[in-house]
């Protein structure tokens, strides 16, 4: 399941930038949205080369950090914590979706975002990689997930590769489903590897484990997984509402004035594991 967490991490943090500087934007008149995809290649594209680096995003990071210096109260509080989360994932981040490795994501490479987007949608395959996953992690299908099992899961080779394949299924970010499972095993050696043991994986599931039984169920799993998943859907909307705005005045305008409306929300969410 991380590549869920890095995709989700990387765009609310984006959609919380736009989402501050529309609170204090006149509203405009609707238009037809774009693409998440393509919009995130107009923020982030800064020379206008089609292309994004990690030395772009790196720039777009040091202007949040000015947006949200004297950002107050929760929601202040949140961008702060987000986008320290952010840095964290971002090389990462961009390493998944840099699918030719050449140091840089165009067009092609950032639609795999939108497609995330659209997974997350009625029939878009998430719920049901989701059941998978956990089905498979499930070795003695009580319907939890064991500390134990977490663990022997990142340590296995099969369990790597049978969600991996599930994962390509649905975003074939490499040719090939084993090419993807070595940047996943590379990724697991980047945050432990073998030196990960059950208590950094305990201390890992706590902010899934709602009961604190040291079990996470498939409920635990549905609710966050709603909550993220609406929340994921509403904050992508702004983004593509106020993306291309962003974009033509060249990024973040820190000296943004007026009041305004705050984007809409996409609607219903609902996944039940």
């Amino acid at each position: 399941m991380i590549y869920q967490y890095i995709l989700i991490n990387c765009i609310l943090l984006l959609a919380f930038a736009t989402r501050f500087v529309a609170s204090q934007q006149q509203p405009n008149k609707p238009k037809p949205l774009q693409p998440l995809g393509d919009v995130l290649l107009l923020v982030l594209d800064k020379d206008k080369n089609q292309k994004v680096t990690m030395e772009e995003i790196d720039t777009q990071l040091n202007m949040l950090e000015q947006l949200f210096q004297n950002a107050e109260g929760e929601e202040g509080n949140e961008y702060k914590q987000l986008l320290k989360g952010f840095k964290a994932l971002a090389p990462k981040m961009f390493e998944l979706l840099d699918s030719d490795g050449n140091k840089s994501l165009n067009k092609a490479e950032l639609k795999y975002v939108t497609k995330f987007e659209q997974s997350l949608k009625k029939g878009g395959g998430m719920r049901e990689f989701l059941r998978d996953s956990f089905g498979i992690l499930d070795k003695n299908t009580d319907e939890q997930l064991s500390v134990e099992e977490l663990f022997e899961g990142i340590k296995s080779d099969e369990v790597i590769s049978k969600l991996t394949s599930k994962f390509h299924a649905l975003f074939p970010l490499r040719s090939s489903s084993s090419e993807l499972e070595s940047f996943v095993k590379t990724t697991l050696e980047s945050i432990g590897g073998d030196s990960l043991n059950k208590e950094d994986v305990m201390a890992g599931i706590k902010w899934l484990d709602d009961d604190e039984d040291g079990f996470i169920s498939r409920k635990e799993v549905g609710k966050y997984y709603n909550s993220a998943g609406k929340k994921f859907l509403d904050i992508s909307k702004t983004i593509k509402q106020m993306g291309p705005m962003l974009a033509l005045f060249g990024g973040m305008d820190m000296n943004a004035g007026g009041g305004g409306g705050r984007a809409g929300s996409s609607g219903g969410f609902k996944m039940d594991l």
